[in-house]
């Protein structure tokens, strides 16, 4: 009986994944208590919703990121991922 290997299970994932446009990442910045990359996670919320996080600036200052991170963190916790990014 031939023997299989995860290793190369997990190649020929990764190989379609980059084939199809995955960009992988270093696992420098990554939160391991949240489980995500703050930084991207900030820039991206940055970028796409400019107008509000305005709004949150001028009213937490230097502790937006941090709270909006820790919300994020708290309703990922309670509905899961999925649901974050179907309903932000």
């Amino acid at each position: 009986m031939k023997r299989t290997s995860e290793a190369a299970f997990e190649t020929v994932i990764e190989t379609h994944l980059l084939n199809n446009g995955y960009v992988p990442v270093a696992g420098e910045g990554f939160d391991r208590d949240r489980a995500i990359f703050p930084e991207t996670v900030l820039a991206f919320i940055r970028e796409t919703q400019p107008r509000e996080w305005a709004k949150l600036e001028a009213l937490l200052g230097e502790k937006t990121g941090e709270q909006v991170l820790d919300y994020l963190c708290k309703w990922m916790d309670a509905n899961g991922s999925l649901a974050t990014l179907r309903h932000g």
